[in-house]
């Protein structure tokens, strides 16, 4: 008996190993997911992902999470992105991130014409919404030399 558990045992590392091997091949696309952060574009006023344009914070979080991704690349597009993109970190700090600025003529960046937030309903406040300006500087100032 002791030598078929050993047996059991060994054949179950082979096939773990084996399946973590499949996974990083090369043209794998569990190898792709593994290593290509999700992108969020960010403007001034609204975020950006997989081409849906959402003016809430609370929405790309709930977005985010709901694809699961193991890194996030935050591209800020043009000017004016500091608070929306400072938010955004602060909110999916659990995520492995990777913060840029890019231009906005950058194919990272929908272009505006592109991609329009459509209002639901009369909100009052800057936008995006749902951002905590207190919580966010006081994470931000905490966290950076």
């Amino acid at each position: 008996m002791d030598r078929y558990s050993k047996l059991q045992h060994c054949a179950g590392i082979v096939a773990a190993g084996a399946a973590a091997l499949w996974m990083m091949a090369p043209g794998s696309t569990s190898a792709q997911t593994l290593t290509s952060p999700l992108s969020v574009a960010i403007f001034a006023e609204h975020y950006v992902l997989e081409g849906r344009v959402i003016d809430d914070l609370h929405v790309l979080e709930s977005s985010v999470r709901a694809l699961r991704p193991r890194a996030v690349r935050l591209d800020a597009c043009g000017s004016g992105t500091e608070r929306a993109q400072r938010a955004a970190a602060h909110r999916l700090r659990h995520l492995y991130l990777e913060l840029r600025v890019v231009d906005a003529a950058s194919p990272d960046c929908p272009s505006p014409g592109a991609a329009q937030a459509v209002q639901v309903g009369q909100r009052n406040g800057a936008r995006p919404y749902g951002i905590d300006d207190a919580a966010v500087d006081k994470w931000w100032h905490q966290s950076m030399p």
